[in-house]
């Protein structure tokens, strides 16, 4: 009778599973809030984001816009009325300890030319490449709010 349950639940959830995970779920989005929608979308634009969704409160008192790259996208949260980001969170030494979500990432075949590109068009003046604890070669940016970027090499 065990057996007769397992071999039907294994049967009908089958072709649900990928590698080691659930193929029903997707990475969807990140969400973020900042001071300056427009601002912020023109920071995140120079990265090759589009926007491609909206909405405002009818008082604005809030406004939503959604931005994809690729399959990634990025929600952007703008209150009138907004608290600014802690001091400890614009730091990546200092924000790690603390529970919650740190930062997003973008991926690069070429973290020499994402450093360049990010240079080039003075997003950040000061990029220092690191090796990670996991082998990988990245850098963090900020927003025009503070908030951590990292761009990290892609898996080779």
């Amino acid at each position: 009778m065990l057996i007769d349950i397992i071999n039907y639940f294994y049967k009908k959830l089958s072709g649900k599973y990928a590698k080691g995970g659930i193929k029903m779920f997707n990475f969807n989005h990140v969400a973020i809030s900042v001071s300056n929608n427009k601002k912020s979308i023109e920071f995140y634009k120079k990265f090759g984001f589009k926007e491609f969704k909206s909405w405002r409160a009818e008082d604005e008192s809030i406004k939503i816009d959604m931005l994809k790259l690729n399959d990634m996208i990025l929600e952007i949260f703008c209150y009138k009325d907004y608290d600014s980001i802690p001091e400890n969170a614009k730091m990546i030494a200092d924000d790690l300890r603390v529970i919650g979500t740190k930062h997003f990432a973008l991926g690069v075949d070429d973290i020499n030319e994402a450093k360049e590109f990010v240079m080039k068009n003075g997003i950040c003046n000061d990029v220092e490449i690191t090796k990670g604890r996991l082998g990988k070669e990245y850098f963090f940016i900020s927003d025009p709010d503070g908030i951590l970027v990292e761009i990290i090499e892609n898996d080779k």
